[in-house]
């Protein structure tokens, strides 16, 4: 029997690691609007944020630092990692799809919960680790999305 892997989507777990797989493009406008979402001046973000050796000014690639988007902040002494621009991201942050069939997500697991996943799409390690994790991922859901507050490095 084969498994839908859209049927195995799952909340985001904030483990940041899709974060540090990808470096975001954005579009002009994209830029722009979150620049000014920031309150900086366009030079001042291009400098900051955006790569300067991406060739363009269509388009541009957001930074990465210490390893991962200029933008995420890990949450000291646990498994979550925020991103400083939530209720502004970029689209391609927005469409991104968690799955225990994306790669990043299983990362995400296994580095931060000791946890796999099946073929099938069955979590897969010790009883009291996937019933912590399936209990912090309900946490998740019923949490409030209060607006993380940006921080400009």
């Amino acid at each position: 029997m084969a498994v839908n892997k859209e049927e195995v989507s799952t909340t985001c777990f904030l483990c940041g690691v899709c974060c540090t797989k990808y470096q975001i493009r954005l579009t002009f406008i994209e830029a722009r609007r979150i620049a000014d979402e920031m309150d900086l001046a366009w030079e001042d973000w291009l400098s900051r944020y955006t790569s300067q050796s991406w060739p363009g000014s269509d388009s541009f690639l957001l930074c990465h630092y210490n390893g991962a988007c200029v933008f995420l902040e890990q949450v000291k002494g646990s498994n979550i990692a925020r991103c400083l621009i939530q209720p502004f991201k970029p689209f391609a942050c927005r469409e991104w799809n968690s799955s225990l069939y994306q790669r990043a997500c299983q990362e995400g697991l296994a580095k931060y919960w000791g946890l796999s996943v099946s073929l099938l799409g069955q979590l897969e390690g010790f009883d009291q680790d996937r019933r912590y994790f399936l209990s912090f991922l309900e946490s998740l859901t019923l949490a409030d999305d209060a607006a993380p507050e940006v921080k400009i490095r």
